[in-house]
This record gives C-alpha cells, sequence and structure tokens, in this order.
C-alpha cells in the first residue's frame, strides 16, 4: 500500500486513538458458522432506487440486488449480464439490436421481458436524475418535455428482442447502459409498490434480493437462488447503518462487520491502530472533489475565478487529507480520454481573488452560502477549510450543514449557492465523467446550473466520433471552457478512498468506477 505523508494540520483525538486501541482484534472472522457478509455505513435515508438517486451508499446497496442489461467487470470491461451478448449494430450506428437472456428471473418470479427495460428507462427519463444517459434514444425529448408517453425510439419485437435507434452515432452508447442508473425493474410491481417501491418492496435480477428495510437500522438480504448467472457463497448481507464514522471503526475492529468504507479523514486514525491498519485497502476513483457554485445565482465569471484562487488545494491535499488526494488541474482525471496535463496548476493567489472580486463589483468583498451535507464528513472539512482560507481574498463563506435529505432535496430545488461536490464517472469513458454531470440536460435539474452552447456543443460532438484522438482533442477544449473560461466548476483534487476488510475476506475489491461486487466474496 502507498504510504502517505502525516498530516501536519489535522491532529486527532487521542481519545479517539486510545479507544480504538484498546478494542478486541481487528477484521475477526464471521460469526462461527454464518455466512453472512457484514457491512456498515450511513443511513442513505432514501428509497433503494437508482433511478431516483446517485448518493454512493445507495449504490453501494442497489448493486447487489439490482442490475443493468450491460455489466461491468471488476478490470472495467463490459459484460452482456442481462443480454445473449452485446448489441449488434446497424451499419449507420444508429440501430442497437438486442436479445435477452431466456428465463431471467426478478426476485418476486416474474420473467424480464422487453416491456420491463423499456418501462425502466422510460421511468429514469419522465422521473429520475439521469435521464441524460438516454438523451440520444429517438424520442428522448419529447417523452422528457411530457409531449409523448412513450420513448419512441424504443421499439419491442417480442419478449427477449427489441431495438433502441439514436438521433446520431453515439460512441460510448454499450458503457452509458452499464451505468448504475439504468437498473432495469419488473414493471407491474414497480408500479404497484408506488412511492414504497425501494423501501418495502424492491425486485431486482441480482444475486441477492432485499427482504428488509428499516430506516435508521440496516438493510437485510439474502442470496436468490434463481439467479440466472454463477451463484454467489454468500448467504446473504447485512447493511447495518451507523451514521458516527468513527463507531463504524470501532464497530470492526471488535468483529462486528466485514466491511467498512472509510471518510479519507480517517486515514491517519487506522494507520496508527496496529491491530486494524493492515486490513485497510485503497483504490482510485475515476473523478474528483470540485467546487459547484450555482451559475445561476453566482453570475459572473470573475467571482468565481476568485474562488479558485482563493483555494490553497496543496494545503488540502497535504495537510487536512493527508497526501491521499493530489490538487487537480481538469475536470477530467488523469486515466480518460482529453485529460489535458499541459495546463498549468491552479494557483492559490488571495491578492489577484481580490482584483477580480474588484473588477467584478465587490471591492470590499463577498459573501457566499456554502451548504454541505453533514453525511460527507472529508467534504464537510475540506469546506471549512475553504471558509477559512478564502478570508484572506475577502470572501466569507457562510456555512450551511444539513442532513442528507435535506441537501437533496435542496439540490434538486436549485436552492444551493455553493457547494464542494464530487463526480465519479460510473462507466468507462470521458462522457460520463463530463457530460453527465456538467451538460445542461443535466446541470438544469440540479443546482450547479452551469449552461454554455460553445461547451455542450463540444461535448456532444464528441459522443459522435469513434475516433478516440478527435475526441481527446474535443473534450480538452470543453475542459477549458467549462474550467479556466466560465469556472462553471472549480476543480479541487483527485483523492484515494480507503476500505476496511476482514482477515477472513477473501475475492473482493472495491473497482476504480466505484463499484462494490459483494456477490464475488466468500470467507476463508
Amino acid at each position: 500500500m502507498k504510504v502517505f505523508k502525516k498530516a501536519a494540520a489535522l491532529v486527532l483525538s487521542a481519545a479517539l486513538l486510545f479507544t480504538l486501541a484498546g478494542c478486541g482484534s481487528g477484521g475477526s472472522a464471521t460469526d462461527a458458522g454464518s455466512n453472512i457478509f457484514r457491512v456498515t455505513m450511513q443511513d442513505p435515508n432514501v428509497p433503494i432506487d437508482t433511478n431516483m438517486g446517485t448518493q454512493s451508499y445507495l449504490i453501494m446497496v442497489s448493486d447487489q440486488a439490482c442490475e443493468t442489461l450491460i455489466g461491468l467487470n471488476n478490470d472495467t470491461t463490459l459484460d452482456p449480464q442481462l443480454l445473449t451478448q452485446l448489441p449488434t449494430v446497424s451499419e449507420d450506428g444508429l440501430t442497437y439490436s438486442f436479445e435477452l437472456k431466456d428465463g431471467v428471473k426478478f426476485h418476486n418470479g416474474e420473467t424480464l421481458k422487453a416491456s420491463d427495460v423499456k418501462y425502466s428507462y422510460e421511468r429514469l427519463i419522465t422521473k429520475g436524475l439521469m435521464g441524460a444517459l438516454f438523451d440520444q434514444v429517438v424520442g428522448f425529448k419529447a417523452l422528457e418535455d411530457g409531449q409523448a408517453t412513450e420513448l419512441e425510439g424504443f421499439k419491442i419485437q417480442d419478449d427477449t428482442h427489441f431495438t433502441i435507434t439514436l438521433q446520431q452515432p453515439y460512441a460510448p452508447f454499450e458503457a452509458v447502459l452499464s451505468a448504475p442508473y439504468a437498473v432495469i425493474f419488473p414493471e407491474a410491481a414497480c408500479e404497484e409498490a408506488g412511492d414504497n417501491w425501494g423501501r418495502t418492496v424492491l425486485y431486482g435480477t441480482g444475486p441477492f434480493k432485499m427482504t428488509e428495510y428499516v430506516a435508521g437500522q440496516g438493510i437485510t438480504m439474502e442470496r436468490f437462488d434463481d439467479y440466472h448467472g454463477e451463484k454467489t457463497k454468500l448467504d446473504g448481507i447485512e447493511f447495518k447503518f451507523q451514521e458516527d464514522l468513527n463507531t463504524q471503526l470501532m464497530e470492526f475492529q471488535k468483529g462486528n462487520v466485514d466491511f467498512v468504507m472509510m471518510d479519507t479523514n480517517q486515514y491517519e486514525t487506522v494507520q496508527s491502530n496496529d491491530e486494524i491498519k493492515g486490513n485497510m485497502h485503497s483504490f482510485n476513483p475515476v473523478g474528483l472533489v470540485y467546487l459547484s457554485p450555482n451559475n445561476e445565482v453566482i453570475t459572473d465569471a470573475k467571482v468565481r475565478e476568485a474562488l479558485s484562487y482563493a483555494v490553497d488545494r496543496e494545503a488540502i491535499c497535504n495537510d487536512l487529507l493527508h497526501g491521499a488526494a493530489t490538487p487537480a488541474k481538469t475536470f477530467i482525471p488523469e486515466s480518460l480520454i482529453g485529460y489535458d496535463d499541459s495546463v498549468p496548476a491552479y494557483e492559490y493567489n488571495p491578492e489577484k481573488a481580490k482584483q477580480l472580486l474588484a473588477e467584478a463589483g465587490y471591492p470590499d468583498g463577498i459573501t457566499i452560502k456554502l451548504t454541505q451535507s453533514s453525511k460527507y464528513q472529508t467534504l464537510c472539512q475540506v469546506g471549512t477549510a475553504i471558509q477559512d482560507q478564502a478570508r484572506a481574498a475577502g470572501i466569507t463563506l457562510e456555512i450551511n450543514q444539513v442532513d442528507g435529505a435535506a441537501y437533496t432535496d435542496m439540490n434538486k430545488a436549485g436552492e444551493i449557492e455553493l457547494s464542494v461536490s464530487n463526480w465519479y464517472t460510473d462507466y468507462v469513458d470521458t462522457d460520463g465523467m463530463i457530460y453527465q454531470r456538467m451538460s445542461a440536460t443535466t446541470t438544469q435539474q440540479v443546482s450547479n446550473k452551469y449552461n454554455n452552447a460553445e461547451f455542450n456543443q463540444l461535448i456532444n460532438d464528441a459522443r459522435k466520433i469513434k475516433d478516440e484522438n478527435q475526441r481527446a482533442e474535443l473534450y480538452k477544449q470543453a475542459d477549458n471552457i467549462l474550467t479556466r473560461q466560465d469556472y462553471g466548476a472549480i476543480p479541487l483534487y483527485n483523492d484515494t478512498m480507503f476500505y476496511l476488510l476482514g482477515d477472513n475476506v477473501e475475492n473482493f475489491e472495491v473497482t476504480s468506477i466505484y463499484r462494490y461486487h459483494f456477490w464475488d466474496a466468500e470467507f476463508k
């Protein structure tokens, strides 16, 4: 494991270290005779329905029970999960032909049909947050706007055969179908459940089925014995809700859980604990943390640029995050096409920030409300650090910390002026990074509200082209407009993520696309 710098500015509580050091043996085996994989996590506070949400905890749970047409292997290659093979494509690159596996069962015993796929995609477009995944399908706009009742480009031939026709060639379309938001639900059961879907009722086609969801307590799942693929060796999964992150660590050390997704600010705590530091694993997600201004509230690009100059990224990465992050220079991360290594690092320059504010009409400084979700403690700490740094630039950040549910509601309503946000691509293509987060189709549904016609044209043109060099050049231009001209999103850092895994667990890792394939895990 990579060894990170010790924090220079963040000193952890000695009492906490003492408490952790005094607890049993870390990462011990599951209770004798049990074959249940135990996870501790914060309560997602939302239905287990990725049509409707994008939170990482939500995806962690959903991944175990619900599936997309095309899956994603641990090495990020595509897998025809619910299909007999990857779709065939017409010569003009517009029509994709699909064949479902025969006899795939949902958890309620219903057989997967083409109509369920159509229903799920239409539900995502009309009700969900990530309907932009399908904005290249013929009829998307009419359905989204309520001018049509079904997706014109989706044609059903019979229960296992259907086609999807696009408006233009779309290079990443197959990868798009692997995104966790494009899960397939049984139409009749989902409609019947109504608002209870994802709470008391959830049927997918995945290797585990949800048996109970108790708000504030946890979720239980058991192995789905009629699963269409290779059956998991586990009997089930228990997701135990625990809001306090340090209590999660203690639960792991006591041997009460097998997996904990750590917050970055817990790195030093675990690294200082000889009993569990050997259980710590890391991965580098394909994404970044960034300042997300509401471009319809903070309308002057000079003010947004001043925010960028007001942030000392090096101090945040090295001191606050213990060296487990690197300053970001672009919105597109290094592992994706379109990353531009030639651009300079962002400068911390409070005086330049003051100058920009004066040019924008704020010679005496400006006050901005920074809203944060208490669910993401590292992001909250980053927000506090930026608040301290920005004072030297004449920027007063008023921090408004709310719970996860309130943050989600405020974001959907466009009520957040500024936030410390993150985004990690859900499929292996730059389209999943920059289009799905920053295109006007997406930003108008949340508080960011960024909308630049030239930027939108570039990222749309990049979708049509198969040649990676041409696509990369378009993405470089688009990223420069977003982050260096408009400052519609202000990159902060690319992070390293950590998790704890029990000594007795094998054949499991969190992938770079931030996916959790718990069904691969088994106990030694």
